[in-house]
């Protein structure tokens, strides 16, 4: 035994030498991943993108639509917001659902965009238009009645009730913030951003057909301006 003795002390010590070396290595390298993931995690966004606010609602060019609206690419809202909840209410009750979707800016107390959804009796005419406090309405040839004004932007769409007293008529009403919207606020993009909710919840209520709200958008077919 004492003849290896010798000999096992310097392979012990190279070991030892090796270990440390991989070990030295090893840190170095967690290290680096530590600091790289880091500063990944800077760089994104906190929030929920423009395609996961309102249950998923807001797709395509709508999507790109919302970001410019706000010159954001994050956001946030209170509560988790489901289109067939809204939609079971809107099925037996003519009462508004209020607040079907907020859209907040990370940090900002009050929400950028919110959005109502409702049973009316009636769409609105020229002649409401006059009684309004509106001075303009730009309206769109979508669903049966669509306008934006500078409050915001509604829409009227046809969608049969499960009881003959519940109107067949569905009101989406978006509201907007000024002081949230950049200046390239427009009133194609409130529409936009209204249609595509309002589509996903006609499709929740088994009225897409009936709806007639295109995936797009089209140009304003005309505007009602008081003289």
């Amino acid at each position: 035994m004492s003849s290896q003795e010798p000999r096992l002390k310097p392979l012990a010590r190279g070991t030892l030498l090796i270990a440390s070396v991989c070990l030295l290595v090893l840190t170095s390298a967690c290290s680096n991943s530590d600091g790289d993931q880091e500063k990944t995690n800077e760089k994104k966004p906190k929030g929920l993108s423009a395609t996961k606010v309102c249950d998923a609602s807001i797709t395509g060019q709508a999507a790109q639509d919302l970001r410019k609206l706000t010159s954001a690419d994050a956001f946030e809202q209170t509560g988790e917001v489901t289109l067939k909840s809204v939609a079971e209410k809107l099925k037996s009750s003519s009462s508004i659902v209020r607040s079907a979707c907020e859209i907040y800016l990370p940090d900002a107390d009050s929400p950028a965009i919110q959005i109502d959804f409702s049973r009316p009796t009636e769409y609105p005419t020229r002649s409401s238009f006059e009684s309004s406090n509106a001075n303009e309405w730009t309206v769109f040839p979508i669903g049966r009645h669509a306008r934006v004004s500078g409050s915001g932007a509604d829409i009227y769409f046809s969608c049969p009730a499960k009881s003959k007293d519940i109107p067949d008529l569905v009101h989406g009403n978006l509201r907007s913030s000024r002081s949230s919207l950049s200046k390239k606020d427009t009133d194609l993009a409130k529409i936009s951003i209204l249609n595509s909710v309002s589509r996903n919840l006609a499709h929740s209520l088994g009225c897409s057909e009936e709806s007639q709200l295109p995936e797009k958008v089209p140009a304003s077919s005309e505007r009602w301006t008081k003289h």
